[in-house]
């Protein structure tokens, strides 16, 4: 368990799980700016067969707009990721960057956006911890 991350486990495979973190987390005012098909990556450039890992993008664009006029440089720090990986014992795992633990590396006028976010996105995982 990490400082930085929250983490839950679906009992699903990767493809399921990332339709239900898209929509949960778009409950919650999030959407997704990027994604990262690691897996692919790693076994078009390495060949290396990893399973599934993708990282996606998360931002709810009123807090990213609050934040970037407290702070312009917190843009290196954006967008909120989110890990969708397959789980060696079975499911798969999600685990989302903690906007607190993230901002609390800038000013401390940061630590109000990054409470609302992370309370979007405890939400979204209360959410779909709740689907199971």
């Amino acid at each position: 368990m990490s400082t930085y991350a929250l983490t839950i486990t679906l009992d699903t495979d990767p493809t399921d799980a990332e339709r239900r973190v898209r929509a949960a987390l778009q409950d919650q005012g999030f959407g997704i700016l990027s994604e990262i098909d690691v897996e692919t990556t790693l076994h078009e450039k390495l060949g290396e067969d990893i399973g599934a890992y993708k990282i996606l993008g998360a931002c709810n664009p009123p807090l990213a707009r609050q934040a970037i006029e407290i702070d312009p440089d917190v843009g290196a720090l954006l967008p909120c990721n989110v890990l969708i990986r397959a789980n060696t014992a079975g499911g798969t795992d999600i685990t989302a960057a903690d906007p607190l633990a993230m901002l609390a590396l800038g000013p401390a006028e940061l630590t109000p956006v990054a409470e609302d976010a992370r309370r979007g996105i405890v939400a979204a995982l209360n959410a779909l911890q709740g689907d199971a």
